[in-house]
């Protein structure tokens, strides 16, 4: 290969990594100088829940009027943002991205309610699929199982308590919160008891009741030991029993002994 040759050959790289440093510093230029013009929020579940809005997020983010809406998106620092909106109680995961066309993007998930207590001093307040206590909304009750009763908490009352992180040692039992955390989870996660079941009620730890969304009696299930065996029974009860005998026949329907079924009368 001749000089002539290497050299046009060596010439065309040249270009080449010039143009590509070139385009490079155009686009860096760019961004660098890219003005944030619009702020776009997306609640990515809200279909299933309520409690916060894309005006509330906006209203985070413009804090004392200090929007990022007319500044460059390289000084707007999306980790503060972040960490500001997490602050939110219903806030459950929030991620923040700039565009090439200058759009300030946030997607926020929100917290997802398992169940909601009354406990035995009348506070009402929810626990979420991850076992953290969270207050209610003032805009948005969700629709999930109910537990009243007799249910006092082993922990200053505060948000974000987490019920499954208790010290059990200094207690002979576990505590019934955790149990009902973990039944709430359960009837959740299974389509009929979660179609069945509408509240709890809680008279002591050994002496709990199930109120039905179909039908009128009262289903004594004893203690939440074994609750999975129990309602086995029950569910087997309703495919066998209760298509003869009629939904209101009966008042009580008593779980608490392993092999049996006792049912009172109207």
């Amino acid at each position: 290969m001749s000089w002539k040759q290497n050299s046009w050959k060596a010439f065309k790289w040249l270009t080449l990594v010039t143009y590509l440093v070139l385009g490079l510093w155009f686009v860096t230029k760019r961004n660098r100088e890219l003005i944030c013009r619009e702020i776009k929020v997306k609640v990515v579940d809200s279909s299933e829940n309520a409690f916060i809005t894309s005006k509330d997020i906006k209203r985070i983010v413009d804090v004392k009027g200090k929007t990022p809406i007319g500044k460059t998106l390289k000084s707007i620092n999306t980790y503060e943002l972040e960490n500001r909106i997490s602050t939110m109680m219903s806030v459950r995961d929030v991620q923040i991205y700039k565009t090439s066309d200058g759009v300030l993007s946030i997607k926020v998930k929100q917290r997802r309610p398992l169940v909601r207590i009354f406990n035995a001093k009348n506070h009402s307040y929810y626990i979420d699929e991850q076992g953290l206590v969270m207050p209610l909304s003032d805009r948005f009750a969700a629709h999930v199982l109910v537990v009243n009763g007799k249910i006092t908490e082993h922990f200053p009352f505060k948000a974000n308590e987490d019920v499954m992180q208790w010290d059990t040692s200094i207690y002979r039992r576990e505590p019934l919160l955790r149990k009902i955390y973990n039944f709430a989870q359960y009837v959740s996660d299974n389509d009929f008891w979660n179609a069945q079941i509408a509240q709890v009620y809680v008279d002591s730890s050994d002496d709990i009741e199930l109120i039905p969304r179909v039908g009128s009696q009262v289903i004594l299930l004893g203690s939440l030991d074994d609750y999975e065996k129990k309602l086995d029974k029950l569910k087997l009860f309703y495919e066998k029993a209760l298509p003869a005998e009629g939904w209101n026949k009966y008042k009580m329907i008593n779980l608490k002994y392993s092999k049996q079924i006792i049912c009172t009368k109207r």
